[in-house]
């Protein structure tokens, strides 16, 4: 016999579709444009549903971004099971990162916004240090088993993991900006993997 759901389970699965609303629509429009009251239209819920769930927008933005950042360490990490080569490692994290120019877009334009919130607003130090701590410690261990493999030459990979997420980031910074970002998604992609290999000793 199929159980029902719990409350707890319906007001967590409700709280998760809000939260994908609210990150689509803050992506799409911009953070600091858009109104509790747009996202909970676009949702097809009260504004009051969303203050009972996250108090305030800040609260939501935060949210999201947690979300995002849990939903990029998963991808990566399904990306790096599919093989157990550490001499591929860097090639898998871009796959898993360089998704496709239309959510690329959308994620990188919705994580400047946040960067922007955590850099004005308190109540963001905790995510930003949890942010931080969460992608260059997953990243070491991806140089580290690189390194321990010989596929990597790096001598501090707590110094190459920050590199490596700098590349990444400034790669991505630089796609936003060009006029025909689609065509020119599979370029930067190609160019940002290669930077990684340079950055951190391994063979093309």
């Amino acid at each position: 016999m199929t159980q029902a759901p719990t409350r707890a389970r319906v007001a967590g699965d409700r709280r998760a579709e809000l939260i994908r609303v609210a990150y689509k629509v803050m992506a799409r429009d911009g953070v600091h444009r858009v109104p509790l009251q747009q996202i909970a239209t676009e949702a097809g819920v009260s504004k009051g549903l969303l203050i009972y769930h996250f108090q305030t927008k800040d609260g939501l933005v935060l949210a999201a971004l947690e979300w995002v950042l849990e939903a990029t360490e998963a991808r990566i990490r399904d990306h790096l099971a599919e093989s157990d080569d550490p001499a591929i490692a860097i090639a898998k994290v871009v796959e898993a990162v360089w998704v496709s120019p239309g959510a690329n877009r959308d994620f990188f334009r919705f994580y400047l916004d946040g960067v922007e919130h955590q850099a004005r607003s308190p109540e963001f130090d905790e995510f930003a240090e949890k942010a931080r701590s969460i992608m260059n410690s997953f990243y070491r261990e991806v140089i580290v088993a690189g390194v321990e493999a010989g596929a990597l030459d790096v001598d501090d990979p707590t110094a190459a993991a920050i590199q490596m997420r700098a590349v990444i980031e400034g790669m991505f910074l630089q796609w936003l900006q060009t006029t025909d970002w689609r065509t020119n998604h599979k370029e930067y992609k190609e160019q940002c993997r290669r930077a990684l290999l340079r950055v951190l000793g391994a063979s093309d």
